[in-house]
């Protein structure tokens, strides 16, 4: 849906970067908000500016 995979999403949950808010069963659920919140900022810390 939104382009990132589950072995991203599994090393920011091992890292600490995103938590899941639910689980069901062994299956962690994230909200969207939350996702679309740390893609913003990975983006906002990979920009650079070149001069």
């Amino acid at each position: 849906m939104l382009g990132i995979s589950l072995v991203t999403l599994h090393n920011h949950k091992k890292k600490g970067i995103l938590k899941p808010s639910h689980k069901i069963g062994r299956k962690p659920l994230y909200l969207l908000e939350d996702v679309l919140e740390q893609i913003t900022l990975s983006n906002s810390k990979n920009f650079c500016y070149d001069r």
